[in-house]
């Protein structure tokens, strides 16, 4: 795929993204709370960086079964330090059979909400007492 396809692409998703799943509720088997997904979420997710973009991005559609899918690891304090990011829940899934990492941010009043996927987190097996 061409660069100029790519980003045509990434137009589309973002559009059916924004149809499909902006303020739909996710949910994980093992993870008790409501998810939510708004509109930075669905621009973090296209924005990241990823060894696989094309298929990162792709996944995105079918963020729900991957969430619902994916592996709880931990908790995390903010990598970036916002003030109003509680921790960052993080779920192994898989991006092109490659380790990937769905970054659930939970905010100081409660809301949980998706942030943004990473095949690139170094501070993954730090584990945190949260």
């Amino acid at each position: 795929m061409t660069i100029p396809e790519m980003r045509l692409r990434r137009k589309i998703i973002k559009e059916e993204a924004k149809a499909l799943l902006f303020g739909q509720v996710l949910s994980h088997p093992y993870f008790p709370h409501d998810i939510y997904i708004n509109m930075s979420g669905i621009k973090e997710w296209l924005n990241q960086p990823h060894k696989h973009y094309a298929e990162k991005n792709e996944a995105l559609l079918n963020l729900p079964q991957l969430l619902y899918e994916s592996e709880y690891v931990n908790a995390v304090l903010d990598p970036k330090g916002r003030k109003h990011i509680a921790v960052s829940h993080l779920f192994q899934t898989k991006i092109e059979r490659d380790n990937s990492w769905i970054i659930i941010s939970e905010t100081i009043w409660g809301e949980f909400l998706v942030h943004s996927i990473s095949d690139n987190i170094p501070y993954i097996y730090e584990r945190q007492d949260l």
